[in-house]
């Protein structure tokens, strides 16, 4: 039986989701969790990979039960033993075909900005400080130059190790909500490093320090690369979409 987990974590103490050699990752955590679980070594296949110090509201990741278990009860099982920054908030069982990362369809992000002359020091682990003014309007007006299919090539690293780095923007909005601005992605795939580069070039824009247009050219060709990263403690893994792969999870559970 093959089943996926959402998993709720803070990421601030650990080096991404890949597990690593010489740093603690939220895969080895879980997995280790898992093994306690089941008594046998246990892998498990995320939506996709966060990086160090990013955070995630509804992470995706699908294992292979090496033994009979209630899904409802693997994730109480699980949450006893996992370290309380890292919650499974929910466990369903898929197709045998059903994979995390290769049946999404859609994925959201958020990026969390506490514009503010000081930081909040309660909100400081999951929002990133700027305490410049922001101007808003002039971000979500660039931002809507984002929307539908380009290459996102100036927005991940210089070496992405994909084949292609053209992706689809469903939508990009900037709100703002007293001190707190909300820069929200959603879309078919995204690249490493490219939620926080398209933040930190619009922070630079809300800044006045880019012009408005400046988003738009650096999805041109000849554009070398959006050099504004913006720091990773602000950005969220929001959800995971599956539409059709899920709906036929849906059908299997209802039989």
């Amino acid at each position: 039986m093959r089943v996926l987990l959402t998993l709720q974590y803070l990421g601030t103490r650990y080096a991404g989701w890949q597990c690593q050699e010489n740093a603690l990752a939220i895969q080895e955590v879980v997995e280790k969790a898992l093994a306690k679980v089941f008594g046998v070594p246990v892998r498990i296949h995320s939506a996709g990979r966060t990086d160090t110090g990013v955070h995630a509201i509804a992470q995706r990741a699908h294992f292979d039960l090496p033994t009979p278990i209630p899904p409802r009860g693997l994730a109480r099982g699980l949450n006893t033993i996992l370290p309380p920054d890292i919650r499974v908030t929910d466990a369903e069982e898929v197709p045998p075909d059903f994979h995390a990362r290769m049946s999404a369809v859609g994925k959201t992000y958020r990026y969390q900005i506490w514009n503010a002359e000081v930081a909040d020091v309660f909100l400081a682990p999951t929002w990133a400080h700027v305490a410049q003014p922001l101007d808003t309007d002039r971000m979500g007006e660039a931002a809507a130059a984002l929307v539908g299919t380009h290459d996102f090539r100036s927005f991940t690293v210089a070496e992405p190790e994909v084949s292609s780095t053209v992706r689809r923007l469903d939508r990009i909005t900037v709100a703002r909500d007293g001190a707190r601005v909300i820069i929200e992605t959603h879309g078919d795939g995204f690249l490493r490093n490219m939620v926080r580069r398209i933040a930190g070039h619009l922070i630079e824009i809300g800044r006045g320090k880019l012009g408005v247009d400046s988003i738009r050219r650096a999805l041109e060709p000849e554009f070398a690369e959006s050099r504004w990263t913006a720091p990773a403690e602000g950005l969220f893994l929001v959800d995971v979409e599956y539409g059709e792969a899920r709906q036929k999870a849906e059908g299997r559970r209802q039989k």
